[in-house]
């Protein structure tokens, strides 16, 4: 049942783009102590899982359930939501190089607030 725990752990964390350090932090805990929840190394206290639950906005069962339909479509879910979230952050900075290039090129005067 603990099998899938550091990986729906990793996969939430992340998901709420909360490094393993500042998770800990907001939990009274090491990154070393994170780290080893998701490597599987060691598992958390049930207070503990229940803090982490709470931080990271899923329901216990996320973490301890069988892989069953439910928990694969929100894991898959989990997962294509930082995928976009990394995708979203690559098109503003393509974005805001294309401005530049759009700007050099056409040698536009910069633009000022109507009054």
């Amino acid at each position: 049942m603990l099998d899938l725990f550091p990986g729906r752990l990793k996969s939430a964390r992340e998901i709420k783009s909360i490094s393993q350090r500042k998770l800990g932090m907001k939990l009274g805990l090491s990154d070393k102590a994170i780290s080893a929840y998701e490597s599987g190394r060691t598992y958390p206290p049930l207070d503990t899982l229940l803090k982490i639950a709470k931080e990271l906005d899923k329901p216990i069962s996320y973490f301890l359930q069988e892989d069953n339909k439910e928990a694969s479509l929100i894991s898959k879910i989990d997962k294509l939501t930082f995928e976009l979230k990394d995708f979203s952050k690559e098109l503003e900075e393509v974005r805001a190089v294309l401005l530049e290039e759009l700007k050099k090129e056409c040698k536009l005067p910069p633009i000022t607030p109507e009054e």
